[in-house]
């Protein structure tokens, strides 16, 4: 879905923003020590659910 905001800052020109509609599960180890996941691997895109555990990169990276 094309928006007009991005969902992070960025600079630059003649950018298209998109807003994310799927959503991936992914299996982890652990977090390394400045936020990346540690043995990530991808397990496939999954639909949304309301009591579901979702983390957001961006906000975990900044914790």
């Amino acid at each position: 879905l094309k928006t007009n905001r991005p969902a992070i800052p960025l600079k630059g020109r003649n950018l298209v923003f998109a807003e994310p509609t799927l959503i991936a599960e992914i299996e982890f180890r652990g977090w390394t020590n400045d936020g990346n996941l540690r043995h990530a691997s991808y397990k496939g895109l999954r639909e949304i659910q309301d009591n579901a555990a979702v983390f957001d990169l961006e906000t975990r990276k900044a914790e």
